[in-house]
């Protein structure tokens, strides 16, 4: 229920690319989501990838945990807009990209990811 298998990770590079160049975004400080609809192929309703910019945090170790947190706070919040989607039989790639110079607790994280799953799925 609570998963994030590879298949939903967003690898292939050509998506990315795509996604980024003609991709909808909006931002939910410290958060900024692009998004772009794609071809429901692999019977996913999102692909996703999770940055932690170099240049905001220049450790290794600090944007390992940041990583963790947003990842696990996607993990538990996405459910409810995979299964919307999946009724419409739409598949999103979505990139959530960290903006802030200093780690946050993981709460605020947990709410912020919350508030922009809820917007995507209003605009979807």
């Amino acid at each position: 229920m609570f998963e994030f298998p590879k298949n939903q990770k967003l690898c292939n590079e050509t998506a990315v690319k795509k996604m980024f160049s003609n991709g909808k975004s909006f931002v939910v400080p410290p958060i900024r989501l692009v998004w772009k609809q794609d071809e429901n192929l692999d019977n996913v309703a999102i692909k996703s990838i999770i940055v932690v910019p170099k240049k905001k945090l220049r450790l290794a170790a600090n944007r390992n945990v940041v990583r963790r947190r947003m990842k696990e706070a996607y993990r538990l919040q996405k459910t409810e807009l995979e299964s919307s989607l999946k009724s419409k039989n739409i598949q999103l790639n979505i990139a959530i990209i960290y903006q802030k110079e200093e780690i946050l607790p993981y709460k605020v994280i947990e709410e912020k990811i919350k508030l922009i799953l809820g917007r995507l799925s209003e605009e979807v």
